[in-house]
């Protein structure tokens, strides 16, 4: 299956355009949302979690995932272990750039590297992470709860930490199975 995804943001072209992109590339569902929201990123990681080997994701570039580099990478190594193709279809992409589950990591690398040269790191310099702000859990009971379902259900510690926004090890020290 085709999904597409089309978001407003800065230094992404206008949702028409974007949309115009991914119907002519023959989507088969089309998620498109305005301006970013804690609850629209976790729908999208609903989605991004839940893709099959052999289903496709198309974006016009990167930052319609709206992700820091390093969320990036880690979006884009589940779909690599779970055989999804990504496929970049403008930016200042020749045609359109695919990773695919057979190509090396190498062009993986020189497109985070292009994104975070683009994109300003989320965190203010010389802040802290998550964990080292004084609390000793990022997550709440309920998310606690819901991470070790999620776990014993089968779910890797990457993907719960990606819906929550934590580390795998941040997901580890919480649910402690």
């Amino acid at each position: 299956m085709r999904y597409g995804i089309v978001r407003e943001g800065p230094s992404l072209p206008p949702v028409a355009i974007q949309r115009r992109l991914l119907d002519a590339a023959g989507c088969d569902v089309v998620l498109q949302e305005g301006q970013p929201t804690p609850e629209a990123q976790r729908r999208l990681a609903r989605l991004l979690f839940g893709l099959k080997e052999g289903d496709e994701v198309l974006v016009h570039s990167l930052d319609a995932f709206q992700r820091s580099t390093g969320e990036l990478a880690q979006l884009i190594r589940n779909f690599l272990e779970v055989r999804v193709t990504l496929r970049i279809l403008g930016d200042g992409v020749d045609g359109q750039a695919a990773l695919e589950p057979t190509e090396n990591v190498l062009r993986v690398l020189s497109l985070l590297a292009e994104h975070e040269s683009r994109r300003p790191s989320r965190a203010p310099p010389g802040a802290g992470s998550r964990t080292g702000s004084g609390s000793r859990n990022p997550l709440s009971k309920y998310q606690v709860d819901y991470a070790r379902k999620l776990h014993r259900e089968g779910a890797s510690l990457r993907s719960i930490g990606l819906l929550f926004q934590v580390s795998p090890n941040e997901v580890w020290e919480a649910i402690g199975d």
